[in-house]
């Protein structure tokens, strides 16, 4: 009795898990990211620390390539693997993809708390606020990352990062990274899309 109850509860949770991919839910985080993964974040998050940005969302979000179509000239001459998984996925991201940088990791609370913070600033002392003189941001927000997709010879990798710095003034860009030697970088090929003042930018 008591197998064929854990058997019935077992056949629940996994028809529950599949109705939940198929409803496009993102799944909860899944298992450890690969070496691999970690090296593209690591390597992006590397080249971006040029731009002093100081706060990472600790989890991914799914990329969505399905805007893109298959002509796009950023993915001409790569066959990506299966899309699917990386648009309905997301993983944690922890302290060993910041290489050392001061850079704070935040969970979907606190970031919630930052943005809110911004807005309430750029609404009391005008949006030039958070620019400093030359009109350049002094901070440009949460920077957040989506799931990877490589291409088949795993020589490519394609993702989504976006500034979040609150209401009307989002920014991102899908990007094809390339390995060169032995790191990831995204100078070898153009940008897929870049938004910018987007509400809802993920």
């Amino acid at each position: 009795m008591k197998w064929s109850l854990k058997l019935l509860l077992m056949g629940l949770g996994l028809a529950g898990l599949m109705s939940y991919r198929s409803a496009g839910v993102p799944l909860p985080y899944k298992t450890l990211l690969t070496p691999e993964q970690l090296q593209v974040y690591g390597d992006f998050i590397e080249s971006f620390s040029k731009t002093n940005f100081r706060v990472l969302s600790n989890r991914t979000f799914p990329l969505d390539l399905s805007g893109l179509g298959k002509d796009a000239a950023c993915l001409q001459g790569l066959q990506l693997e299966d899309t699917q998984e990386s648009s309905h996925s997301i993983h944690s991201l922890g302290s060993e993809v910041l290489r050392g940088h001061s850079i704070q990791i935040v969970d979907e609370q606190q970031e919630t708390s930052i943005l809110k913070q911004r807005d309430s600033d750029v609404a009391t002392h005008g949006k030039d606020y958070l620019n400093d003189a030359s009109g350049i941001p002094r901070d440009l927000g949460v920077l957040a990352l989506s799931e990877i997709v490589f291409d088949k010879s795993h020589r490519f990798a394609v993702l989504k990062y976006v500034f979040l710095c609150g209401a009307h003034c989002n920014s991102g860009a899908i990007l094809v990274l390339e390995k060169v030697g032995s790191q990831w970088t995204g100078k070898t090929r153009r940008a897929c899309t870049f938004e910018m003042n987007r509400d809802n930018p993920r």
